[in-house]
């Protein structure tokens, strides 16, 4: 009930800021989930942060920024290790209790520019590439309904390699939305692919007075296909990388269509 009144009040106070044209920074939160075993109805789920401001906005993992964050201090490694060693003594390589990255991209968009800034990492090394806003060809749908307490219109597209459903809302004046999604009248607050191994959701949404900043630094230049071709090597051999590293076997995943990611057009 608590979580239900919150929820109804910032969706209130973000109401009146828009109607008084304030010029505050805002926070979107998502929860994304995305299959890695549909056999073995394996998900996994994370938060996404997409942090809007008048001119641009910046998407990012709240789990992975919490992970880096205690990285960057000789204290919150200490405090990492204590927290995984536990969680592998508890739950072994089921152990999922302890601060770890999940999506690993940083998306910026600037408003005015048709270029999306993505920022991604293979392993520990940090790649950046571009895409662009044009390569969304949006189909608007008469389809309607409400989602907390917003009206939402329903879209589709085909995305690099993926047909996607999305509800938008006009009342919320951001052409915006979790992940690179962008191009449509207002903000994105549902998104699903076909198969539905991809979910965003939104679940939050507030002002921001203190937005998050990119805290990665530069990454290696590269472009898109050469990026998602590099990753699914390494997904693909993870596994492997990870016996080889710690010395525990971890069983290979019946269903393997989650290492073909977002974007699976450089297969």
């Amino acid at each position: 009930m608590m979580k239900t009144i919150l929820w109804a009040i910032s969706i209130c106070l973000f109401a009146l800021d828009l109607s008084s044209k304030s010029t505050n920074n805002y926070r979107a939160v998502y929860h994304f989930e995305y299959t890695k075993d549909s056999i073995n109805a394996t998900k996994e789920k994370d938060i996404l942060y997409l942090e809007l401001s008048e001119n641009s906005s910046l998407c990012f993992s709240y789990y992975t920024y919490y992970s880096d964050s205690l990285s960057n201090t000789p204290n919150g490694r200490a405090v990492w290790r204590k927290l995984f060693s536990a969680a592998i003594a508890k739950d072994g390589t089921n152990a999922t209790s302890f601060p770890y990255k999940r999506s690993k991209f940083m998306i910026t968009k600037r408003y005015a520019s048709d270029t999306i800034h993505v920022k991604d990492a293979i392993d520990q090394d940090i790649y950046e590439y571009s895409a662009s806003k044009s390569e969304f060809h949006w189909q608007l749908c008469d389809s309607t309904k409400t989602i907390s307490g917003f009206e939402a219109y329903r879209a589709t597209c085909n995305y690099h390699g993926r047909e996607w459903t999305v509800w938008y809302s006009p009342d919320i004046p951001f052409s915006d939305g979790p992940w690179v999604f962008c191009g449509l009248p207002g903000l994105i607050l549902e998104a699903h692919d076909r198969d539905y191994l991809f979910t965003f959701h939104l679940v939050g949404l507030m002002s921001n007075p203190a937005p998050k900043k990119d805290w990665l630094g530069k990454g290696k230049k590269t472009d898109r296909i050469s990026f998602l071709k590099k990753n699914y090597q390494y997904l693909k051999n993870l596994s492997l990388i990870f016996t080889a590293e710690t010395g525990i076997d971890v069983p290979q995943r019946e269903d393997t269509r989650y290492l073909d990611g977002l974007e699976p057009d450089f297969k």
